[in-house]
């Protein structure tokens, strides 16, 4: 009789193998994805997202106000000009940008920027310091920005100090005012004159007829008028350096600005067509400091 081999109690049968290319069911699947936390991380991340691109596109964080401090002499529109941030995504503000854009501006001689979230920009600025002094008959009367005549200075400390002179004839005292805009103007021509021109002021003047003019180091005699167009007049002025042009008097006030040799004596003439040997300049309008000039002579009867 064939002996019979009995199999242990305690033995298992053998564990069902799964065959090769055979893979779980979704259902098996979603359970595992479920249990490892990887749905709540994507949730997470979806909702993270969401609020971003809400805080990059959303209203909310576009710069809506730029707060100014310090600005006394230029005003608080021109340094939010200078700053060129309004409408721009709070997120795509560069400090260091505005900052050296302001610092290019003569006035400024310090500056400093903050973003402050949701919608606002400050800006800190340290202006050039420069006193005015508005000069009627023989005396120096000290001037504020608003045009307030304040009284005689009557040391006349001329260091670092813009001497308006009154050629209008009309004699003033401490009390009168002045306009605003011609003391705004007398310092942005001493500030870029010689810095953007290369003009040495040796006098300014105003009357109200010629407005602004200037007496340069070199005998010039320039008519400015008010600041309507300044950048173009001090371009022009740049290139007639550039050009090394040798002239006596140059009358920048209208669009189409001329300069000649001399001096005319007396009350100067600005209508064009009294004047004879005169220099016309043919291209001013969209100036920029690398145009060039081209001159034509014109007789002019």
């Amino acid at each position: 009789m064939s002996a019979v081999r009995r199999r242990p109690l305690n033995d298992s049968p053998p564990p069902i193998r799964r065959r090769r290319g055979v893979r779980p069911g979704s259902r098996i699947l979603l359970i595992e994805f479920v249990q490892s936390g990887r749905i709540i991380s994507l949730v997470i991340v979806l909702i993270v997202l969401y609020f971003a691109v809400q805080m990059l596109w959303s209203g909310k964080y576009v710069v809506q106000t730029v707060k100014v401090d310090g600005a006394a002499t230029m005003s608080r529109q021109r340094v939010s000009e200078l700053a060129a941030v309004n409408g721009m995504p709070i997120w795509a503000v560069d400090p260091n940008a505005i900052r050296a854009r302001l610092l290019a501006n003569p006035f400024v001689t310090s500056a400093s920027v903050q973003v402050r979230l949701p919608d606002s920009v400050l800006i800190i600025i340290t202006e050039q310091k420069s006193e005015i002094r508005w000069k009627s008959g023989q005396w120096y009367l000290i001037v504020n920005g608003e045009g307030d005549l304040l009284g005689i200075d009557s040391a006349v400390v001329l260091t670092d100090t813009i001497v308006i002179n009154d050629d209008s004839g009309k004699k003033l005292k401490a009390g009168d005012k002045v306009d605003s805009t011609v003391i705004s103007l007398a310092r942005d021509m001493t500030l870029r004159l010689p810095i953007d021109a290369g003009v040495v002021i040796a006098r300014l003047g105003w009357d109200p007829r010629r407005g602004m003019h200037v007496n340069t180091s070199n005998g010039e005699f320039i008519l400015f008028g008010d600041s309507a167009r300044l950048d173009e007049k001090i371009a022009i002025l740049k290139q007639l350096r550039t050009m090394k042009a040798d002239f006596g008097f140059a009358d920048l006030r209208s669009k189409t600005p001329y300069y000649r040799a001399d001096v005319p004596q007396g009350e100067l003439i600005t209508v064009t067509k009294e004047l004879s040997t005169t220099q016309v300049l043919t291209t001013t309008v969209g100036i920029t400091p690398t145009d060039v000039l081209t001159t034509t002579g014109t007789t002019i009867p």
